[in-house]
């Protein structure tokens, strides 16, 4: 009898530790552009609130640290970035975005593109073209924007670093995947 509890016992243990053992995405201390992104993590659970539900429920999420952008009538944006998946590093990413409207200054942000789901993830990472309108002003630090909720599996959470820039645009957007190397 004793026999049948050992098993029991194994795998209420190891299931306990399991929850314990269960951490976040940490960076490669020797990958720059990890650590970039990890810091970058940190200040939008530190300044935007609102994000700690999306990183608790989502599939995973694109972290570009500095996104460079800038504007008059016509303009350009630039930022490359992270993508986590089930708290692993699956492969880096690019940003890229050209706007026109009625738009003046530069600035430079961080941002996260949070996936829902699986297939949210596997779109993403065909790499096609997404157009969207924008509105918005960031001054100096201040200034942090984004979808609401989901939209097509996909949320957005931009938080300003430093810059001036006022903006009613329509643009087209360019994200490209590229995996991380099979060890």
């Amino acid at each position: 009898m004793k026999l049948s509890i050992l098993p029991g016992l194994a795998t209420i243990v190891t299931i306990l530790a399991c929850g314990a053992a269960s951490a976040e995405w940490q960076a490669d201390p020797q990958d720059k552009l990890e650590v970039r992104a990890e810091t970058a993590v940190a200040a939008f659970k530190a300044r935007v609130p609102r994000s700690n539900t999306y990183f608790d429920d989502a599939y995973g999420f694109a972290i570009y640290p500095s996104v460079t952008r800038i504007g008059f009538g016509f303009g350009g944006a630039y930022g490359k970035g992270v993508v986590i998946a089930a708290d692993d590093s699956i492969g880096t990413s690019s940003y890229k975005q050209f706007t026109s409207g009625i738009q003046a200054g530069a600035r430079n942000f961080s941002m996260i593109v949070f996936f829902k789901d699986k297939q949210a993830l596997e779109y993403f990472q065909t790499g096609k073209t997404q157009f969207m309108g924008q509105a918005g002003i960031a001054v100096g630090t201040f200034g942090a924007a984004g979808t609401p909720a989901y939209n097509d599996g996909v949320a957005v959470i931009t938080l300003t670093r430093m810059g001036l820039m006022g903006e009613f645009t329509v643009s087209g957007a360019k994200f490209s995947f590229r995996p991380a190397p099979k060890p």
